[in-house]
C-alpha cells in the first residue's frame, strides 16, 4: 500500500514536503552516524565489551561483597572475579573487537600476552581496591556519610565508598587494558585493512 508520499493525489502538498525535508535530514544524521562507527569501529566495540566485562566485574564484586564480606570482596574475592573477568574479556575481544584470526602456537602466545598483561592490571586493581577498599575505608565511610548521611547508614556508605574505588580502579583497568590489547596483544599483520 503507496504511503502518503507515493500517492499522486499529495505528493505535491505541504505536507508531503515536510516529510521529504525530515526523511532527508535522519538520512544525513544515519550517514554521518555510520561514518563515525566506521571509522572508530574497533575503539567502540571495545567501549561495548569493555562496559560489559566492567559490569561483570562490579556484580561478582558486589555479590562477593553480599556472600563473604566487605574485606574479603576486597581481596581473594577482587582476583577471582578478576580471573573469571580476564576469561570473558579474551572471548569478547578475540572474537568482536579485534578478530583476531590466530591459530595453534601463535593463538597461545596471543593467550598468554592477553592473561600476562590483565594480571598486571589485575595486580593493579588488587592495590587499589587493597589501598583504596580496606585502608582508607575508614575515612572514605566518613567522606560518604558527611555527603549523604541523611540517607544511608555506617554499612551502606561503606558498601558506597567500596563501589566508588571499585569503579575508579575500572577505569584506569579499562584504558590501560586497551592500550595492551591494541599495541601489545592483537596487533594486525601488515597489509591487514584497519577497522
Amino acid at each position: 500500500m503507496p504511503g502518503p508520499d507515493n500517492c499522486q493525489k499529495h505528493k505535491n502538498s505541504p505536507v508531503a514536503g515536510r516529510r521529504r525535508g525530515c526523511h532527508a535530514k535522519y538520512m544525513s544524521a544515519c550517514k554521518k552516524i555510520s561514518a563515525f562507527v566506521c571509522a572508530h569501529g574497533e575503539a567502540l566495540r571495545y567501549l561495548v565489551f569493555g562496559v560489559l566485562t566492567t559490569l561483570l566485574n562490579m556484580a561478582l564484586y558486589a555479590l562477593f561483597q553480599a556472600l563473604f564480606g566487605y574485606e574479603a570482596a576486597n581481596s581473594w574475592g577482587n582476583v577471582l572475579d578478576n580471573l573469571l573477568c580476564i576469561l570473558f574479556a579474551y572471548a569478547t575481544n578475540r572474537r568482536f573487537v579485534f578478530a583476531s584470526r590466530t591459530r595453534g602456537r601463535a593463538a597461545v602466545r596471543e593467550f598468554f600476552r592477553f592473561v600476562a598483561c590483565r594480571l598486571g592490571t589485575m595486580a593493579l586493581d588488587a592495590l587499589v581496591m587493597v589501598a583504596g577498599g580496606n585502608w582508607l575505608a575508614a575515612p572514605g565511610q566518613a567522606l560518604v556519610l558527611a555527603l549523604l548521611g541523611r540517607w544511608l547508614d555506617g554499612g551502606a556508605a561503606l558498601a558506597l565508598w567500596g563501589l566508588g574505588v571499585k569503579a575508579f580502579s575500572n577505569l584506569l583497568v579499562i584504558v590501560l587494558n586497551y592500550l595492551f590489547s591494541k599495541l601489545l596483544i592483537f596487533r594486525r599483520p601488515a597489509g591487514r585493512e584497519q577497522d
